[in-house]
């Protein structure tokens, strides 16, 4: 179980900006905030889209042994870094962390409590399908310090959810919701996508409105990508998927952007959304190049200006772990000028964009300077209302949301 004053509670209050985490390191106890993510790889079956390192039809020996190697992985680094940080945030993603037995889940945070000073207000997240909650599940999530849900929704049509290799229903993300709720979670994410082969604008405004009608605190909406190697890349390679036109992508992306503001989210970033006081803590480690380490198997970190990543195989890493061995495959040392690009692209895709302050007190650079030569070329999106540069900062505008990466690759 997590050790935190109230681990059910997350805080409400209004959340500092990206610069003003940033510009304060240390938490009360003089220590460093630290995110962990905890790769999860296991799925209920492959969905046809997606690219991330997951596997179905994993044996139950191998999930166990993964966990317990997962929980041994966790000690060791918590005795190299718990005298220097305090875990802020932890997140269990993958693949679907939600279809692992609830007494696995509960030993994997038992594990992180123990091996690591952690926040009482930590933000701790899971992932999970609609199909694999139960009311048992949530009740020991609760228990086991829980207190956020990123359910994976991607869509309220059944159509569409079994051309995706989804396997849930719109039912199942309904009565997952009305589960939750009853179960005291009151910090709900739900993950959205568009531009889905089949899916037309009527259908996406359908999703929408069922899904605001749930009342989530936070919203994460992506276009589907045609990522190279998966099923629908394929599909479509050989002309027996249609894609959506770019155009209709677009409008689906923007009339979501029009409700939200309707309804009082904040579009904090390019892809995701919230109620007053519910950003997602732990990504906007990743969106504020903030320390954090990833464990498990394909998992990334980062961490004292170093990337690293472990293998991308659950039993090879559960192998290398529990032989005490290090599971990690890659890593690199940041320079400055890696750490500065890293910056500038996350900083980005966030609505607020760079604080030239913030920027001059983490590089002791003021940004044009670093930048020189880059100023004009930036200032034509600025006259097509793409962007815009105060004396604070700069940033991509709603209107230049659609061709981000264009303004973005003049940085990098």
């Amino acid at each position: 179980m997590m050790k935190t004053n109230n681990p059910a509670v997350v805080e409400k209050t209004a959340q500092p900006t990206a610069a003003e985490h940033a510009a304060q390191p240390e938490n009360r106890s003089g220590k460093k905030p630290l995110g962990l993510y905890i790769h999860i790889p296991f799925c209920l079956q492959k969905c046809g889209y997606c690219d991330f390192y997951s596997e179905a039809g994993l044996p139950d020996d191998l999930k166990k042994a993964y966990v317990e190697a997962l929980c041994r992985e966790i000690a060791q680094y918590g005795n190299r870094l718990t005298a220097e940080y305090m875990v802020d945030t932890v997140f269990l993603g993958g693949g679907t962390p939600s279809i692992l037995p609830s007494h696995l889940t509960k030993s994997i945070l038992s594990a992180v409590s123990d091996a690591f000073d952690v926040s009482a207000d930590a933000e701790v997240s899971i992932e999970c399908n609609p199909a694999t909650l139960t009311e048992e599940k949530l009740g020991v999530y609760r228990e086991a310090g829980i207190n956020r849900l990123s359910l994976g929704v991607q869509s309220m049509d059944d159509g569409l959810l079994q051309v995706m290799g989804r396997a849930h229903s719109r039912q199942d993300v309904v009565e997952t919701v009305q589960l939750a709720r009853q179960a005291g979670f009151d910090n709900l994410n739900l993950d959205l996508m568009f531009g889905i082969p089949g899916q037309n604008m009527q259908m996406w405004k359908e999703t929408v409105r069922t899904v605001f009608a749930m009342k989530p605190e936070h919203l994460s909406f992506y276009s589907l990508e045609l990522a190279e190697g998966t099923p629908f890349y394929r599909q479509v390679a050989r002309g027996t998927l249609e894609p959506t036109p770019q155009e209709e992508d677009r409008q689906m992306y923007h009339f979501l952007l029009r409700e939200l503001q309707e309804r009082g989210y904040d579009h904090y970033e390019i892809s995701n959304s919230a109620l007053p006081g519910y950003r997602c803590r732990h990504n906007l480690k990743y969106w504020n190049l903030s320390d954090y380490l990833g464990l498990g198997a394909s998992a990334h970190s980062f961490l004292q200006e170093r990337r690293f990543a472990s293998v991308s195989d659950a039993r090879a890493y559960a192998q290398a772990v529990l032989r005490g061995e290090s599971p990690v495959v890659w890593q690199h040392e940041n320079s400055r000028w890696d750490s500065i690009t890293d910056y500038t692209f996350t900083a980005l895709r966030r609505r607020g964009g760079i604080e030239k302050t913030d920027f001059a007190k983490r590089f002791d650079e003021e940004f044009w300077d670093f930048f020189s030569g880059r100023e004009e070329e930036f200032q034509q999106f600025v006259l097509r209302g793409e962007a815009e540069e105060d004396a604070g900062g700069i940033r991509i505008t709603e209107k230049g949301m659609d061709i981000a990466s264009r303004i973005i690759e003049i940085f990098l």
